[in-house]
């Protein structure tokens, strides 16, 4: 465009020519021909290079020309070297090569070495030297306005914050600065004619591979995925990347704009940690009614056995049914426990297919007592069918706590004329027709959302409630969250109260859906304490090691009783003395201890003995994932068993170990 306009100008436009040419007759021809065309030319006249380099190279609006008309034959210089030596003046301009003789070679040669026309002397009239002339400060502004332009382009793309890089097939062609401050590199020459596949963790090399494929096979449309890839330094980065069609020297190519979110993906999980952690905060009243339900029920339990001692009454089957009682409440306290280490922990599982009502269940299980204090019920409607969503289950359970907290507050919060018709929230799941989207919705009748903040709702630290009552987080991070799972979060009002719909992409659906692999085992599955008789048991040394002398000893004098030998420590450095002298068979032990915690005894003892299987007792459910580092004794078995144990389950185990492992 501004091209076009340039060259429109030019009609009106006085143009200033350097007439280089030692002949004098020549020189004049030129001025006269080019006066008979009465266009505005103004002609300064210099008759060797010296001269003229020496007006090219001044100061000032007289040393500035549109175009130079050059003779290769010149008393000072000849041939095309004298083409480079106009163009080396600080005030350059585009030249028509001036022969007084047809040479094809020579004109070639010319145009190779900068020249932008070639004419000979024989001009039959001025208007051929005018048509030159145009042409050569045509074609000048053109490639002065393209080169102008090649090289914004290459400012923007060397300065732009993200990754920018062409790939022919797998071979980096190109890379920006950014690129090579991403990828941990110095130079383009570390990563210029390398596959990128070698900078992608292999978690990520199928998805990027499809996408190469499919612009290597003529895919013209755009493309966004996100792939992890590895640094020199160890560090993995997370890249998102948009990609698009290319050519590459004729070839199909794939030009790729990848920024590095690795920061951003923390401070997302920051986020979501902090809002899960106010939640439980929120919570703790409900959480201690919770766990001393069961506490009542053991403290009266064991009151009623040691009642029976004091008045010499014991009924041993009185006896066996309380104790049956407490050991079922401590399971219960167990699995409340369990829950909220699991919901309060980092999520940095993959995704995996599940039972949304799962997370339904969980979420009301964790609210339901307050809302009840409350007078508000809670009422569930499950799909017509089941179905699994792709995601993590503690993070779906995240955001319908944070909506049943908010719809709970805005029922307490509204006025009388509301909560005389008793407060209720209602949680649906709905497939749409087409069995591609799951639809979960929590509505209540706490008066509904004010329109002006509908809007807003989803904001970072924007919140309806009272200072002091809100972190502003809960609906930020549940919008992300639910986006990472591919779906959307909607909210409207809805007869009396708000909507909150979750919208999720299913991923399996059918009653043929079989139950989750987390589904607890029936104890009769686990225990097989009949295959080992007791001779075998007692050949068995069996080390427990577990910084809490009570729950040590106990252990102890269980096994002792099942006929193992057992020795016991309270801590690694005592139980590593007592493994010198008594060698163990099977260790026991807790991971988390002072002086030397679970892990430093494993790796002690399998130095002695690297096929040494362990049991590791954990109350933290980070350790059941990787319980014991140890790379000596990679083979040997580790067992892991959650706190509060299971004694009879213990034992199970321990006689399976034994009948591989004993002596």
């Amino acid at each position: 465009m501004i091209l076009n306009v340039e060259i429109a100008a030019m009609a009106d436009q006085r143009f200033r020519i350097l007439l280089v040419e030692d002949n004098p007759g020549d020189a004049f021809l030129v001025r006269t021909l080019l006066d008979e065309t009465g266009d505005p030319f103004d002609i300064e006249h210099c008759s060797d290079l010296t001269s003229a380099m020496a007006v090219l190279n001044g100061d000032g609006p007289g040393a500035r020309f549109d175009v130079v008309l050059l003779d290769l034959t010149l008393p000072d210089s000849s041939g095309v070297e004298t083409i480079r030596r106009v163009r080396s003046c600080a005030n350059s301009a585009p030249v028509v090569v001036l022969t007084g003789h047809k040479d094809e070679e020579l004109a070639f040669e010319a145009l190779q070495h900068g020249a932008e026309d070639y004419l000979t002397k024989e001009f039959p009239d001025g208007r051929t030297i005018r048509r030159s002339i145009r042409y050569a400060i045509e074609r000048s502004r053109a490639e002065r306005a393209l080169k102008e332009s090649e090289e914004r382009y290459r400012k923007l793309v060397e300065l732009a914050p993200e990754l920018i890089s062409i790939l022919s097939g797998e071979e980096i062609t190109y890379i920006n600065q950014q690129g090579l401050t991403i990828l941990g590199a110095e130079d383009t020459t570390e990563l210029v004619g390398r596959s990128f596949m070698e900078m992608v963790n292999p978690s990520s090399r199928e998805i990027l591979s499809e996408y190469i494929e499919r612009y290597r096979n003529g895919y013209s449309g755009r493309a966004d995925f996100v792939i992890m890839c590895n640094r020199p330094d160890g560090e993995t980065v997370e890249l998102e990347v948009s990609a698009i069609a290319f050519t590459h020297e004729g070839a199909p190519a794939m030009l790729m704009l990848a920024e590095d979110v690795t920061e951003k993906r923390k401070v997302e999980r920051q986020l979501v940690q902090t809002s899960k952690l106010a939640t439980l905060g929120e919570m703790a009243a409900s959480v201690a009614h919770e766990m001393n339900q069961p506490l009542n029920v053991i403290r009266m339990a064991a009151d009623t056995c040691a009642l029976q001692y004091d008045l010499e009454a014991v009924k041993p089957a009185f006896q066996r049914e309380r104790l049956s009682l407490i050991s079922g409440q401590t399971e219960r306290m167990s699995e409340i426990i369990k829950h909220l280490q699991i919901y309060s922990r980092p999520d940095d599982d993959d995704f995996a297919p599940f039972d949304p009502m799962k997370a339904v269940g969980r979420a009301v299980d964790m609210i339901e007592h307050d809302c009840r204090l409350s007078g508000i019920m809670i009422d569930v409607v499950p799909p017509a069918q089941m179905c699994r969503v792709n995601g993590r289950q503690v993070q779906l359970e995240q955001v319908l706590v944070n909506m049943l907290t908010n719809a709970r507050d805005a029922i307490n919060e509204n006025d009388d004329d509301a909560n005389s018709i008793g407060g209720l929230i209602r949680v649906s799941a709905m497939i749409d027709q087409d069995e591609k989207f799951l639809k979960l919705a929590v509505n209540d009748n706490g008066g509904g959302v004010p329109e002006a903040a509908i809007d807003l709702l989803f904001h970072p630290f924007f919140t309806t409630k009272d200072v002091g009552k809100g972190t502003g987080l809960g609906l930020s991070v549940s919008y992300g969250i639910v986006e990472a799972m591919g779906g959307k979060i909607d909210v409207r009002n809805e007869g009396d109260g708000a909507c909150f719909e979750v919208t999720l992409p299913v991923a399996q659906i059918g009653k043929e859906l079989e139950a989750d692999s987390d589904e607890p085992v029936a104890k009769s599955a686990r225990i097989h304490g009949d295959c080992v008789d007791r001779a075998g048991r007692q050949a068995v040394r069996v080390l427990v090691v577990d910084d809490e002398i009570d729950a040590m000893e106990i252990i102890a004098a269980y096994l002792e009783a099942q006929g193992y030998s057992v020795s016991a420590a309270t801590n690694g450095e005592d139980a590593l003395a007592i493994a010198g002298v008594m060698p163990p068979t099977i260790l026991i032990t807790d991971i988390r201890m002072p002086h030397m915690d679970g892990n430093s005894l494993v790796k002690a003892l399998r130095a002695r003995n690297p096929g040494m299987p362990v049991i590791v007792m954990t109350g933290h459910p980070g350790d059941a994932e990787r319980p014991v580092d140890d790379d000596d004794g990679a083979d040997a078995p580790v067992m892991v068993m959650p706190k509060p144990l299971d004694l009879q389950e213990l034992l199970g185990i321990l006689d399976e170990l034994a009948e591989v492992y004993g002596e």
